[in-house]
């Protein structure tokens, strides 16, 4: 654990508090590392509709603040 309150392997949501993330905004993903002060979170791309549940979409690694994330199961 660090000091996000995330540790590898955590389950989180992207819960935007700003502009930045907006467009991510309810993105789920893994914690897989921490870089520069920001978690570092793997998991499906982005579809039209939204995040994919195709398993044939390649994954995506997004680095976000930990302010803008919340755990979930």
């Amino acid at each position: 654990m660090n000091l996000s309150g995330f540790k590898i392997g955590d389950r989180a949501m992207i819960v935007a508090r700003n502009e930045f993330y907006a467009y991510v905004d309810g993105w789920r993903g893994r914690v897989i590392g921490f870089d520069s002060g920001a978690v570092v979170l793997v998991g499906p791309g982005m579809g039209d509709a939204g995040q994919s549940t195709d398993p044939a979409t390649p994954n995506i690694t997004l680095f976000v603040p930990a302010d803008e994330l919340s755990h979930t199961v």
